[in-house]
């Protein structure tokens, strides 16, 4: 009886040691289950809030991104404007320069034409003399040639 006793004295003491060291692991668990959830509190409150500052980086860096596209679409649309205008004004010297050369083919066009005619004028004219001056010297020739 005694070593029943003992024994069940035992097992309470066991049985307690157990329970309090289940409640000691269950308290051990309580708190780390507690202290994980803090941690998962505090990396869910971390990431939100690194999803946050990426958010606002991304948004101030596209905004960014916006301004420099902005000032390349505008930097872009200038240098087109200007190519445009030098275009413009380059076609328009060139035209002009066209219409200088064409103008100045057109005055020596004429000019040639008006020199052909003159020249083959003068030469119609030294044609129409050569035989009046060819035939003047016959007859000066031949008067002259009967008189002796």
């Amino acid at each position: 009886m005694s070593d029943f006793n003992s024994f069940l004295t035992l097992s309470i003491l066991l049985s307690r040691s157990l329970m309090s060291d289940f409640n000691s692991f269950l308290t051990l668990s309580i708190l780390l289950s507690r202290s994980l959830m803090s941690d998962f509190n505090s990396f869910l409150t971390l990431s939100i809030f690194m999803l946050r500052l990426f958010s606002t980086v991304s948004i101030l860096l596209s905004r960014s991104l916006m301004s420099d596209f902005n000032s390349f679409l505008t930097l872009s649309i200038f240098m087109l404007r200007l190519f445009s205008t030098v275009s413009i004004l380059l076609s328009r010297s060139l035209m002009s320069d066209f219409n200088s050369f064409l103008t100045l083919s057109i005055f020596m066009l004429r000019l040639f034409s008006t020199v052909s005619i003159l020249l083959s004028m003068s030469l119609m004219s030294d044609f129409r003399l050569a035989p009046t001056f060819s035939s003047l010297r016959l007859k000066v020739v031949s008067k002259y040639s009967i008189s002796l």
